[in-house]
């Protein structure tokens, strides 16, 4: 009998260990709350409620738990028996008064549609200004292709560059800013730096995968301030979350389509009770749409992160990618007129690897305070084997030119973020909002080398001589101490202003020689050669202001204005490359100016969003391409100042909603459409004076349909961009090495299709370049050219997905 009784106390003993109460987190209108947290005190259990606001944690009668989350009051819970019965239990959070009534009406928005604006406040980060959220978690299109038509389709006033088809690297540019490896944005993923240098060299050859990320955000005005100087503000790619409520999810991702494209990509993650953890893998190659541009690539992510507290978290991430491409090469309009996939040049050859490392402390002091410090570093590099020559001229099989970077930077960045409230009595106007200070130290080195390479076709990445190198060798150091602030206040019910200011501190050096030949003129023999030495460094210190102001002209519509200040260094990296094709202005310098914008933007009933805005960008000393004066050849220098206005208008509309918000069926259309006049005002060269700037189109809409019935979607595009020019002297007939000339209007369709089963299936199918347009976005001067760089043709791609999550016990 007693052995019974002891059997019967196990096992009670062991159910009630292993009881748990589960359920969802609401706030007043019944809406989910996601990432709350749950402690339960009487076990110390940590927990966070999912995406959805569903929720489990062990526990058991009697039990206290806590549940927290910014811009809420946290509410505790004693946990009965029949809590732990309930499946269908729901924990309702009362709104704080520090909670601002817009965060919610984007939560509701972002449920419906797949772009949103950002909260004004979001943990040690302030948004205002124009921003963009993408969520693509509900976005359409080839994901594993990384399509930028379809990705920013709703982001307004974007140039793309299309000269990469495989998604390896996104070029995009907004409101007449170059689209040149997105060098205008301060690039980050997760709020940290990935470009090769933030400050001498600020392309990115790194683009995360589509398929790992959350969702991507783009932030300009004063707010911009907080990440950097750039004229075009914040894009930061989001890398999904862990789930907090399982402790093994697995996502495989299978891809394939045109012209042998093949793609795999493979995420686990998990929580343990506090530690919680992803990876991910990506594998994909192709031949490419034209001749000899064949490529592999992979890329590799790990996070680790760990809960010390209820209120304090440290996550460590490392990042990896490498590939290698062959560059088909440019061509002339004639050539491409005849067929835009021929290639000639089959030595050409561009890899990259890029690795990267970050450590995140967050610490909430309470729901008022946040401090927030990332620490981040990197060692990268690229190479650029190949024929340099003009595309007019044939590639003989001799020596090649190689091009090499080496990218190390390591940096700090810290941010504390306080809420407040002034005035408590009734009887004013109540004023609240939150103060950001932050700090960042950075520094880099780059280390450029141009030399012979050996004279095969295959990808060798080895110098002949790299004890003396025929071109140059040098190193740019760079070091960087920033201090800046932000603070947004909310006067009474609709009135919003903020103000923000930077100080950089900027010193970058170049340090190395380069070589010049005297060729005879009628044999071609090198009569001497002179090696000049050559080294500089510029300090200086830069102030920049913004703020602005916003008015709420309805529940969900407000009237918004920005002003911010903008600076971009020179990069030391491109004045010392040896390139036939061009040359570099030796006294060139910082570009400075400002962005104003005003608009108007809001939700109307959760079936309508739009956003209305006019901008103005001041560009003093714009540098860029043109013909040099009394020469045949083409100089990259300051060209002078410009002026970028125009006005900008997204709107999408659920017309199923807009009649019954209930239905399962959606059919949606969204507008988004730009008017852009980039011109320059003063320039060294009178006759530039009033030309267009390079690489903006005067018109660009893209407008799509999207049909979605329970797990079926469907969505048809277009896309359209108006003439540009390549060059500051406006050149409609094209050189004859196909460097500078017009850049012809284009219409490209694209069609998408995605069915979700069960939640574990999804079957995507992608068809790009719907009409098979043959067209281009640019005119390369160097690599991957010289020359134009057709766009891809149609492809059609077609993606499995398969996901597994494993339930919390």
């Amino acid at each position: 009998m007693k052995i019974i009784s002891l059997i019967f106390s196990i096992i009670f003993t062991c159910n009630l260990y292993g009881q748990s109460i589960r359920g969802t987190i609401v706030d007043i209108n019944g809406e989910s709350i996601p990432s709350v947290k749950l402690n339960n005190i009487s076990k110390e259990l940590f927990k966070i409620s999912e995406t959805d606001g569903s929720f489990q944690i062990k526990a058991n009668s009697g039990d206290t738990i806590n549940f927290y989350t910014y811009g809420f009051d946290s509410t505790q819970l004693i946990v009965t028996d029949k809590d732990l019965g309930d499946t269908k239990f729901k924990v309702r959070l009362l709104t704080s008064i520090q909670v601002i009534n817009e965060a919610h009406v984007i939560k509701k928005r972002l449920a419906e549609f797949d772009v949103g604006y950002l909260p004004p406040i979001t943990g040690v980060r302030i948004n205002t200004g124009t921003n963009s959220v993408i969520l693509l978690g509900k976005l359409n299109g080839s994901k594993s292709t990384a399509n930028p038509r379809e990705i920013f389709a709703k982001v307004p006033g974007l140039n793309i560059w299309e000269s990469d088809g495989s998604g390896i690297q996104i070029g995009i540019g907004g409101r007449g800013l170059s689209p040149n490896r997105a060098a205008n944005f301060n690039t980050r993923q997760n709020g940290y730096d990935i470009s090769a240098d933030a400050l001498g060299y600020p392309e990115s050859y790194y683009t995360p995968p589509i398929e790992a990320l959350k969702s991507i955000e783009i932030i300009r005005g004063s707010a911009s301030l907080q990440f950097g100087t750039q004229f075009g503000g914040l894009l930061n790619f989001v890398i999904k979350d862990a789930p907090v409520n399982s402790p093994f999810e697995i996502t495989t991702r299978n891809t394939a389509g045109a012209y042998g494209y093949l793609a795999s990509f493979n995420r686990v993650a998990g929580s343990v009770k506090r530690f919680y953890y992803q990876a991910y893998y990506q594998y994909k190659r192709g031949n490419g749409y034209r001749y000899n541009s064949e490529f592999s690539q992979q890329q590799l992510f790990a996070q680790i992160g760990y809960h010390i507290t209820e209120n304090v978290k440290v996550r460590l991430e490392y990042t990896h990618m490498d590939y290698l491409a062959r560059q088909a090469g440019g061509l002339t309009d004639l050539q491409f007129n005849i067929d835009p996939k021929v290639s000639l040049r089959e030595r050409n050859w561009f890899n990259v690897d890029w690795n990267i490392l970050a450590l995140h402390y967050d610490h909430e002091f309470s729901n008022k305070a946040h401090f927030n410090v990332r620490a981040f570093g990197m060692k990268s590099g690229r190479n650029n084997l190949g024929f340099l020559g003009k595309i007019t001229q044939a590639d003989h099989n001799g020596v090649r030119d190689m091009i090499s970077g080496k990218f190390q930077n390591v940096g700090v960045e810290a941010r504390f973020l306080r809420r407040y409230t002034v005035f408590k009595d009734t009887s004013k106007p109540n004023l609240r909002g939150a103060f950001l200070i932050g700090g960042r130290y950075y520094q880099g080195n780059s280390i450029a080398e141009q030399g012979l390479a050996t004279d095969g076709s295959a990808a060798d990445f080895t110098f002949q001589n790299s004890l003396d190198l025929e071109n140059s060798s040098y190193s740019f150091p760079s070091e960087n101490l920033a201090v800046f602030a932000e603070n947004i206040f909310f006067l009474g019910k609709k009135w919003t202003f903020n103000f923000g200011m930077r100080l950089e501190n900027i010193s970058s050096s170049s340090e190395g020689y380069y070589k010049q030949y005297v060729i005879h003129p009628i044999n071609n023999d090198t009569i001497a050669i002179y090696i000049n030495n050559d080294s500089r460094s510029v300090k200086r210190v830069v102030p920049l202001f913004g703020g602005g102001g916003a008015f709420k002209v309805g529940k969900r519509a407000k009237v918004y204005a920005n002003f911010t200040q903008n600076y971009r260094a020179i990069n030391f990296t491109d004045i010392r490359i040896t390139n036939p094709n061009i040359i570099v202005d030796s006294l060139i310098k910082d570009e400075y100016g400002s962005t104003t914008e005003i608009g108007f933007r809001g939700l109307h009933k959760d079936y309508l969003i739009y956003d209305l805005a006019g901008f103005y960008i001041f560009y003093g000393d714009k540098i860029g391409l043109a013909p040099k004066a009394g020469t045949a050849q083409k100089e990259r220098t300051n060209i002078g100042d410009a002026q970028n206005y125009g006005v900008e208008l997204f709107t999408e509309i659920d017309f199923v909603k807009m009649k019954n918000d209930s239905s399962n069926h959606s059919l949606s259309l969204f507008v988004n459409g730009a008017y852009i006049n980039a011109n320059y005002i003063r320039s060294k060269e009178a006759n530039f004076v009033d030309k267009k700037v390079e690489y903006v189109s005067s018109f660009i809409f893209k407008s799509g349909v999207k049909y979605r019935y329970k797990g079926w979607s469907f969505q048809l595009q277009g896309s359209y961009n108006s003439e540009q020019f390549s060059d500051a002297s406006n050149s409609i007939i094209p050189s004859g090495d196909a460097v500078i000339g017009l850049i012809p209007s284009y219409f490209v369709m694209d069609f998408s299709t995605r069915y979700t089963m069960k939640k574990r299936f999804q079957f995507e199918l992608s068809l790009n370049n719907l009409t098979n347009a043959s067209y281009f976005t640019r005119r390369a001067t160097g690599y991957p050219g010289p020359g134009i760089l057709p766009s891809d043709g149609i492809g059609a791609y077609f993606t499995l997905q398969y996901q597994f999550r494993a339930s919390s016990k």
